[in-house]
């Protein structure tokens, strides 16, 4: 076995590592491109061991049907990294669609010996240089900008050390296309492709880039001794056999591999899916028993402070009127939210006029009996106030949501801010942003934020912000977020004028 084929083993050894690592319970968009990466990897590297030891042109093209597959799944990580995998979405599609179209040229040429495409490799590797450098470059200034924006020690060194994996690999794959061209360049891909799987290995685990339970010491043992167990048995397979029989097995296990990859994503897609539906529904069939439950209770209770506020009207004791009165109206609140809940699947808002700097007046009213003294309460709303059409129950429940999640967002004090503006002169809309000071979030968590069932927090729901976003598109328009780790979040309820 010669050196380069132990080094083409062990990068492949080293894809099945990370492979193992982006195996996980939490939601993060990370995975999906992290797996399917580290499975063309191994894709690739599998093949150049059977090219090293064999010298089997076969061997060749099927490490030419991986390698074009690199760059687009390679943005695709890099953009949910950043948190911007729906903003430049379209521009993934098409990164999908023309390397796939080449990977498919090579495997016709692979099927179909007698079609082949003029110049073979030499044309396949100057295809993969025009379009992935510039796709790699762009790549890279999206990391940069990304760095030179966050303000968080940690994230500002995961993109660092990203932004390392990314220049290294890109420098160390373009060596083989160039060398594919007959020029003097040694063949460093498959050194490139090891330190970008040992990169990657450093910034999920040692980096912290999934919250996993999972210790980071056992699951990278258990991904070491997954990947040598493959090298070991490759070495064994691959021995025992001629060279046609391994390029078959070869790209067999290669195929299988990707294909147990791709089956995993849709089996865990597919269940997630059906897991937040059937949440979805418990989640109405539990609010309609509450409402139902509640009521009467309720009713009870209100007809009781009712008849203790005119008491103390009739004795003359008006001391605690106030508080009579604030049980009275919150009664009627409670009331309000259970219809509320009862239309919760519909969402269909009743229309009626509004003030806006009146809502946020009413919905701020009762935070001092409920907030932490050391969050400070700020508005700044604009005169003279808007008027508009909406559901004032839905809205006031949408902006309690925000207030609540500022003031989580806060645990050791800070400055809430509730604004009210006007934007687009064109086409008029009233905004309304709640902004905390708070911890703020990562650019992957931004991204979700408006998920279902999505959360940053240990007992959270992840209920409110779809809410939210729900209220503001059945009132015609929409709900944005903008965070900074370390500096806070706005989160903003635009609705038509």
């Amino acid at each position: 076995m010669t050196t380069w084929a132990a080094v083409h083993l062990l990068a492949a050894a080293s894809g099945l590592v990370v492979i193992a690592l982006a195996f996980g319970s939490d939601p993060s968009p990370l995975r999906r491109p992290l797996a399917l990466l580290a499975a063309d990897q191994f894709a690739w590297n599998a093949a150049s061991v059977g090219m090293e030891l064999t010298h089997v042109e076969t061997f060749a093209l099927l490490g030419a049907i991986a390698a074009p597959l690199f760059p687009p799944i390679a943005l695709h990580f890099v953009l949910s990294f950043l948190g911007r995998r729906r903003e430049l979405k379209w521009l993934l599609w098409i990164a999908y669609g023309v390397f796939g179209a080449q990977s498919l040229v090579v495997l016709g040429e692979l099927l179909i010996p007698f079609q082949q495409v003029p110049g073979g490799l030499h044309t396949f590797a100057i295809l993969l240089l025009a379009v992935s450098v510039p796709l790699a470059l762009f790549s890279l200034v999206l990391v940069i900008q990304h760095l030179r924006r966050t303000a968080s020690d940690v994230e500002a060194l995961r993109t660092r050390w990203l932004l390392a994996a990314l220049m290294l690999v890109v420098a160390l794959l373009v060596t083989d296309p160039l060398a594919d061209l007959d020029l003097p360049v040694p063949r460093l891909a498959t050194l490139g492709s090891f330190s970008f799987n040992a990169m990657l290995t450093h910034l999920t685990l040692g980096l912290g880039l999934f919250h996993t339970v999972r210790s980071p010491r056992v699951a990278l043992g258990q991904a070491v001794v997954l990947g040598l167990f493959f090298a070991v048995l490759y070495l064994v397979v691959f021995n025992s056999l001629n060279a046609q029989t391994s390029v078959l097995v070869t790209a067999m296990t290669a195929i299988s591999l990707v294909l147990a990859v791709f089956g995993w994503l849709f089996l865990k897609s597919t269940q997630v899916a059906r897991t937040g539906l059937e949440r979805f529904a418990s989640l109405g069939r539990f609010s309609a028993q509450m409402a139902h439950d509640l009521k009467n209770p309720l009713a009870a209770a209100k007809g009781a402070a009712e008849y203790l506020k005119e008491e103390m009207r009739r004795s003359g004791n008006t001391a605690n009127e106030e508080f009579a009165t604030l049980v009275v109206s919150q009664l009627d609140r409670l009331h309000t939210v259970i219809d509320r809940y009862q239309r919760l699947s519909k969402l269909e808002p009743q229309l009626d006029a509004l003030d806006a700097n009146q809502l946020v007046a009413k919905v701020l009213s009762l935070q001092r009996f409920a907030v932490d003294s050391n969050v400070k309460i700020e508005t700044t709303l604009v005169e003279p106030a808007p008027k508009f059409k909406g559901d004032a129950d839905l809205l006031a429940s949408a902006l309690e949501n925000l207030v609540k999640n500022g003031f989580e967002a806060m645990p050791k004090g800070g400055t809430l801010t509730v604004a009210t503006s006007i934007t687009d002169e064109d086409h008029p809309r009233l905004c309304f942003s709640v902004t905390d000071t708070g911890s703020g979030l990562d650019a992957r968590a931004r991204e979700q934020a408006f998920e279902l069932f999505f959360t940053t927090k240990a007992t959270g729901s992840g209920l409110g912000l779809a809410f939210v976003r729900q209220v503001a598109r059945a009132h015609g328009g929409e709900a944005t977020l903008s965070s900074s780790e370390g500096k806070g979040t706005t989160v903003s309820v635009m609705v038509p004028l």
